[in-house]
């Protein structure tokens, strides 16, 4: 079982950063936040006198190499014993020797996170762009945070403002621990069932509706006072490969991208998005050519500056993915992407052999300075609009008064069970009845061997019903245990099947394997009542397309799984609608609403 570690930073580092944060004024309340959205939406054009006069002198008094430095944003892993360890040494050069721009935060707690924030922030001459990819709340990356569903499942929920809640409870989060750059809404349309990179990172697959909750997303991350960043332009959607292991191909035209991708981009630009992070796919109908969209000026500076009209922040997808390094190495692919119209070039392998390669392509006259200060003002804007000019720390004795509270707790359950769906209950076996819980068999298969796959379904059931037989395979059960549970569920009177399947990076799917699949359709061949919740994409019940009842929980997450239990037995109703096209089993908008059903809980 792979387990997460946490390390806690010493206790006089945390004092220390704590005096420092009290000195200097702790992190905005979510009126403050308010007003920084404000802010932050203004174009440099509109900038305030002391803004405009504090980014030109800061610009002027930068050398070439350090202006560089600006447009590279690089990795710290939160994860530290002391602050002093050799793991932090190569965040410090790379915050005081390369003189980077911005971080972008892995792992962690929050207030591990909240006092290494501090301490970059202390070393840098200039304030850091902190980022992270908590697309789906603190809970993506530590055991922390208020834990949302998938987008996917927020879009079977059907109500937008529920995107804009989320964002705006992951901004005020993220700012309490002094991470201030979010690297989400997703933006793409997920029209392919077999992509293993988006999938349930999508809102769905209708442009109309994805656009509405992108578009509210945007709102909800500035009104929680951080910069949103839509991805990945011009959409990732429609491909079966996963950018991180090779590059992608979208083979459509140009209108084809006009009526479908394009539109929630164009959302979120006009719902005043601080920044876009394009794609590592090619788009040969727009561009003429197989090159990355991330490194195409056709797509950065034609389409997405020009024709859009966007002046935000352009951020790279991260340069180290596979579908860069293969054919971009060292650091040509820092260069293409600038030369292409980004702003920032983001996990570049080696941040240093970048900014070389960017600083000799400005003295060979491949890049001029003017196009490097063009970025610069950007980012440098974006801080001051950010509030890092004035406060750059935060105070670490708040992070647990901000992060995780109660009435966020409940917001993120809510939409969970909301997002539960139906698509087929035949013989009405579902809500089940929790007095015959005792004669059911509870059946958990876990695809990854992920800590997540059933933790937290498997209590939730016995706390409901104390004599439930419940079993869980995966990927080490052998044939011979296979046999002994299905002999086990012949003696079942209903059996209730769990499939977890984690999307992940670097994966290359998101279906069951198939030794697994071929066992849930031997269970389901028993002719015995057979439910199956699916904790992870819809689109896995293509492997089990005769399951009688089934239920999509569009996540593997525990607020997911909670709700998952709760829909089973009744006590919320099922009111999700599919936001996706299960090809040949089930349409768009496809959903059985069922109300909840008040049952006293037994064997307990």
């Amino acid at each position: 079982m792979k387990r997460s570690r946490t390390f806690s930073l010493s206790l006089v580092s945390l004092c220390v950063l704590s005096a420092m944060a009290s000195n200097l004024g702790g992190v905005g309340t979510a009126k403050a936040g308010q007003t920084r959205r404000a802010e932050v939406s203004r174009s440099p054009k509109q900038a305030a006198p002391a803004e405009a006069e504090w980014v030109e002198t800061t610009l002027r008094s930068l050398s070439l190499r350090e202006r560089i430095g600006q447009l590279i944003v690089t990795a710290a892993s939160s994860e530290y014993t002391n602050l002093s360890s050799e793991r932090f040494a190569e965040v410090r050069k790379q915050i005081e020797q390369n003189k980077v721009g911005g971080i972008i935060i892995r792992g962690g707690s929050p207030n591990d996170v909240a006092a290494l924030t501090n301490e970059m922030q202390r070393l840098s001459k200039l304030p850091l762009l902190i980022a992270a990819d908590y697309e789906r709340g603190l809970r993506m990356q530590m055991k922390n945070g208020t834990p949302f569903t998938t987008n996917m499942g927020v879009g079977a929920a059907g109500d937008p403002q529920a995107a804009y809640i989320q964002g705006k409870i992951i901004a005020e989060e993220m700012r309490a621990m002094g991470v201030n750059w979010l690297y989400a809404p997703v933006a793409d349309i997920n029209n392919n069932p077999d992509n293993p990179v988006i999938n349930i990172r999508s809102f769905g697959e209708d442009p109309a509706r994805v656009a509405a909750f992108v578009a509210a997303g945007v709102r909800g991350v500035r009104d929680g006072g951080a910069l949103a960043t839509v991805k990945h332009f011009p959409g990732h959607g429609d491909t079966a490969t996963d950018s991180h292991i090779g590059l992608a191909t979208i083979k459509v035209a140009r209108k084809r991208l006009d009526d479908v991708e394009l539109v929630p981009f164009k959302a979120a630009i006009a719902a005043g998005v601080d920044s876009v992070m394009t794609a590592h796919v090619a788009v040969p109908g727009i561009t003429g050519d197989n090159m990355p969209a991330t490194l195409s000026p056709k797509i950065t500076t034609d389409l997405l500056r020009r024709e859009l009209g966007f002046n935000g922040i352009v951020v790279t997808d991260s340069l180290g993915m596979g579908a860069i390094t293969k054919g971009f190495p060292g650091g040509e692919a820092a260069v293409r992407a600038v030369k292409a119209g980004a702003d920032v070039a983001l996990l570049t392998p080696d941040p240093k052999l970048a900014i070389d390669a960017l600083e000799q392509a400005v003295k060979k006259g491949e890049l001029t300075e003017s196009r490097i200060d063009e970025s610069v003002r950007r980012l440098l804007h974006a801080k001051y609009r950010l509030g890092l000019v004035k406060q750059r720390f935060v105070d670490p004795q708040a992070v647990n008064r901000l992060v995780e509270k109660p009435e966020n707790l409940r917001e993120a359950q809510r939409v969970a069970e909301r997002s539960i769906t139906l698509l087929r209950n035949e013989g009405g076996v579902l809500p089940l009845d929790v007095r015959r819980a005792d004669r059911a068999l509870f059946v958990v298969v876990a695809a990854d061997d992920d800590e997540e796959e059933g933790r937290t379904f498997v209590p939730e059931v016995q706390r409901r019903a104390k004599n439930a037989h419940v079993i869980k395979a995966d990927s080490r059960t052998t044939a011979g245990e296979y046999d002994e549970i299905l002999a086990q569920a012949a003696k079942a009177e209903t059996i209730i099947i769990a499939p977890f399947v984690k999307r992940a990076a670097l994966k290359g799917t998101v279906a069951l394997p198939d030794a697994q699949a071929d066992f849930v359709r031997k269970l389901v061949a028993t002719g015995k009542p057979v439910v199956i919740i699916g904790f992870g994409s819809p689109y896995i019940v293509r492997q089990f397309d005769r399951a009688p009842v089934y239920v999509t929980a569009y996540a593997i997450e525990d607020v997911a799984q909670v709700a998952g239990v709760r829909a089973l037995f009744g006590e919320v109703p099922i009111q999700g609608r599919l936001p996706v096209t299960v090809p040949g089993l089930f349409e768009l908008g496809a959903g059985i609403q069922l109300d909840a059903r008040v049952q006293e809980k037994v064997g307990n």
